[in-house]
């Protein structure tokens, strides 16, 4: 099992990749790949746009399953890699000082996700870096076209 201030250090790390990867997806960041269905049909601004949703999203959970008050929704601007940039970094400042406050005791808390069922923050925590390293892939992979 992977302490809160390992998975907190996943979390930022894949932040800190999709960053980087919003600097080459400028060519393509609206175009949707020739193939492909559901996610895989995304474009690089619609994948940027679902990771930094999902990670406050599981944010607003951990932070609720720790007995916090649920977090305001966060205006996402995606309208070029730079604005999504600053929104990754503006939502990610808020999500770490959600996440920086949880203990080794919280991953155990639990809390209903509606269609995940009752998770763990635990499996929050790891879901979000699982998920986010997906993503991160598939947004290179997207921009290179």
């Amino acid at each position: 099992m992977a302490s809160p201030k390992e998975l907190r250090a996943a979390i930022i790390e894949n932040r800190a990749q999709l960053q980087a990867a919003l600097h080459g997806a400028a060519e393509r960041w609206g175009t949707k790949p020739a193939s492909g269905e559901g996610e895989d049909a995304w474009s690089p601004r619609q994948v940027a746009e679902h990771m930094i949703g999902s990670e406050w999203y599981f944010t607003n959970h951990v932070a609720q399953a720790c007995g916090a008050p649920a977090l305001e929704r966060p205006a996402l601007d995606v309208g070029s890699p730079a604005a999504a940039a600053a929104t990754v970094t503006r939502v990610g400042a808020t999500c770490d000082n959600i996440l920086r406050h949880v203990s080794d005791q919280d991953l155990v808390k639990s809390r209903d996700l509606g269609q995940f069922g009752a998770q763990t923050v635990e499996w929050m925590l790891t879901t979000m870096d699982g998920h986010a390293r997906d993503h991160l892939q598939q947004l290179k992979t997207a921009s290179a076209g």
